[in-house]
């Protein structure tokens, strides 16, 4: 039996030192991108570093990614570069990016990307908002004209998360009482991640363009307000800005889509603002 050890990764060699490896692939893709890694402020996460540089005479952000087959979806791999030509998204502009088979331990795709750099910061720690961020006086307007901007991207074939069928046994199962029939889905482009540690304030960026895809129209809308529900002034100034989106009959059902998948989450995350009690309020009363 092959044992794990604690903090290893496997590529699939196993990588003890995972955070190590990112670095040696920080360091070549700024040399094959012609950029200079800048010193402190790197970031580490499951399956990517990144770290400021400078570029082109600019500070800028260098992000890398090794494509593992056995955990990731293409799709999100590739979503930044696929978002880069969508018209009035607020967002990271990409300056440039490079793919490359880094042959150590074994053959495995790299992707590099550089970014404009973000300096504000995300609007929450995590997933959830637990307090009022600092919204500048355009945050609530930029955040609308992105995600319409979005709903009017043509997908390309980017990945769809769920079907009508999907949505549907997943409602029931979370639910176990029947849809109203005025509550109904349809589909178009949609942010499939829209969290608030993906967002920033004081000005209004998404800086994380992964997922993102075919889904029930108003799942990215929805999503962010359900999880702003712990803090009732900013959920209001979210539902206010998105009324039109959220009060749709695909709106409705997308609020019911993203309540159930936020329920899920709250089995392995703490709620210690009362979330899961907020949203089973929530959902009793569109659904009667």
């Amino acid at each position: 039996m092959i044992v794990r050890k604690p903090g290893g990764r496997w590529l699939p060699v196993r990588l003890d030192d995972f955070d190590g490896w990112l670095t040696e692939l920080l360091a070549e893709s700024a040399e094959r991108l012609g950029a200079v890694l800048a010193a402190g402020g790197r970031v580490y996460r499951r399956y990517s570093a990144g770290s400021p540089v400078m570029f082109g005479g600019e500070r800028a952000w260098l992000r890398v990614s090794p494509f593992l087959e056995n955990e990731m979806d293409e799709t999100a791999w590739r979503g930044t570069a696929d978002a880069a030509g969508i018209e009035g998204l607020a967002a990271p502009s990409l300056l440039a990016r490079i793919e490359w088979l880094h042959p150590d331990p074994v053959p495995v795709l790299v992707g590099a990307e550089i970014l404009t750099l973000v300096s504000e910061p995300s609007a929450s720690a995590d997933r959830f908002l637990r307090e009022v961020p600092e919204f500048g006086a355009a945050w609530f307007n930029d955040l609308r004209c992105s995600l319409t901007a979005l709903a009017a991207w043509p997908t390309s074939g980017r990945f769809r998360v769920h079907d009508a069928g999907q949505y549907g046994r997943l409602l029931h199962a979370a639910y176990l009482v029947p849809v109203p029939d005025d509550i109904r889905p349809e589909f178009g482009t949609e942010h499939l991640d829209l969290v608030w540690g993906n967002i920033t304030v004081p000005g209004f960026q998404i800086i994380d363009m992964e997922h993102w895809g075919v889904a029930v129209k108003g799942f990215g809308a929805a999503y962010l307000y359900l999880t702003a529900m712990g803090v009732s002034a900013v959920a209001a100034q979210v539902r206010q800005a998105l009324s039109d989106v959220l009060d749709s009959p695909s709106g409705r059902y997308a609020q019911l889509v993203a309540s159930a998948l936020i329920l899920r989450d709250l089995t392995r995350l703490p709620d210690p603002g009362g979330l899961a009690k907020r949203l089973h309020r929530h959902t009793r009363a569109l659904l009667t």
